[in-house]
């Protein structure tokens, strides 16, 4: 009899799966709009005291050239690395080989991205100190 039911619970799993995830989801945009919302009411207080609030910080700031180079680097050796993995894999017995061959080149070519951004960024930022220099 037990039996009967398994069909039944398995198709609650991913609902149950489907619905959680977007309650979670939910849950975190709701809890960050929250902390933002309490920032600016304590920057209101603080203004309404009389206080000058500390300036806030922009979100997001785009990443140092150091750290772009650090990331560059990293990804595209990691990319090499699941290239080669793609060609011992290709002849084994291992799992499916194609699924390093594609995250090897999309890793790799994503640290390309960022060393291309580096030498963008270091250009930009060697002839802007020649033009304040003159």
């Amino acid at each position: 009899m037990p039996e009967a039911h398994i069909p039944e619970v398995a198709l609650l799993i991913p609902i149950v799966g489907i619905v959680m995830g977007i309650g979670v989801a939910f849950w975190a945009i709701y809890w960050d709009f929250r902390a933002k919302q309490m920032k600016y009411r304590e920057r209101e207080l603080m203004i309404e005291k009389g206080l000058t609030p500390a300036q806030m910080a922009p979100e997001k700031q785009p990443p140092s050239l150091e750290e772009c180079l650090r990331r560059g680097v990293i990804m595209v050796f990691l990319g090499i690395g699941l290239g080669i993995a793609y060609f011992v894999l290709l002849h084994s017995w291992g799992p499916p080989a194609w699924i390093c061959g594609v995250g090897g080149a999309i890793v790799e070519l994503i640290g390309i991205g960022y060393l291309i951004y580096y030498a963008i960024a270091k250009k930009q930022k060697t002839e802007d100190r020649s033009q304040k220099s003159e």
